[in-house]
């Protein structure tokens, strides 16, 4: 008899085990942070090669995150855009771009490159879609040119 009670006993414990976890969960309302669909800052960004010793017998190779941007950047946020300035002579088709920003997702338009990867960017300008938590959408149109 005892065995029996432990196993109601122990059947219970399960049942009320595995209930709890079908109880609604609070969902996050996103709309309370409002429309954050706005770059704050635009970098752009080249890879150098780079060789040391480092204590090694043989060089050691690597790459080095290099930022190629000019401090004449302009971030509009009225009418949504950014005017980029890089170094006189930067070769505009192996470069990266990086974003600071508040919104939820960047989604890359028509074609744009992907934030945070090198790519050709010498055929602009470009789009990228932003998406705030509270379900804004908003394109910002990115303009990049090299220094005279």
């Amino acid at each position: 008899m005892k065995l029996k009670n432990r196993l109601y006993f122990l059947t219970l414990i399960l049942l009320l085990a595995f209930s709890s976890c079908m109880k609604p969960r609070v969902e996050l309302d996103d709309t309370m942070w409002g429309d954050n669909a706005f770059i704050t800052t635009a970098v752009l960004f080249r890879y150098d090669e780079v060789k040391n010793q480092l204590g090694y017998n043989e060089v050691v190779t690597g790459y080095q995150n290099v930022n190629i941007s000019t401090s004449s950047n302009v971030v509009d946020k009225d009418q949504a855009t950014i005017r980029i300035v890089t170094a006189k002579g930067t070769d505009l088709t192996k470069i990266g771009i990086r974003f600071s920003h508040y919104a939820k997702k960047i989604v890359p338009q028509n074609g744009a490159p992907a934030a945070g990867i090198v790519a050709d960017f010498s055929k602009g300008p470009f789009v990228y879609r932003l998406y705030s938590a509270d379900g804004t959408e908003r394109d910002w149109t990115i303009y990049i040119s090299v220094a005279p």
